[in-house]
């Protein structure tokens, strides 16, 4: 199994779940783009942009913690993303993050346990 998954801001962080990774893929339109009378499209596509959905199963606090402190940091809205791509390459992309999800597995001794922690990165 590659553990060499998934770095942000070139800081390799926790191994995303098995299925943890879903790669989008979204066409950005030209000014130009809109549809005819007869309700044909056209226009032009000018870029192609990537939006990952990224899911861990069981993760510490530590490992929250630096996950979140990279993707949220309100000084610093723009993160390099490395991840590996449908060919098996590493694949970098600058991202913005929009919210994160951290559903409570279970509590122990008082503190809850994270899994299924999610966060969406979208190309800048």
């Amino acid at each position: 199994m590659i553990t060499d998954v998934l770095y942000l801001n070139n800081i390799k962080v926790a191994t995303p779940a098995e299925d943890g990774i879903s790669i989008g893929r979204y066409k950005i339109r030209s000014e130009n783009f809109w549809r005819t009378s007869a309700g044909k499209a056209v226009g032009t596509i000018k870029y192609m942009k990537y939006k990952l959905e990224i899911t861990w199963n069981l993760l510490s606090a530590a490992e929250i913690k630096q996950i979140d402190d990279i993707v949220s940091d309100k000084s610093n809205p723009f993160v390099a993303v490395k991840f590996r791509n449908l060919d098996g390459s590493l694949k970098s992309i600058m991202c913005y993050f929009g919210g994160s999800v951290m559903p409570m597995y279970r509590y122990k001794k008082g503190k809850p346990e994270v899994s299924g922690y999610k966060i969406s990165a979208i190309e800048q």
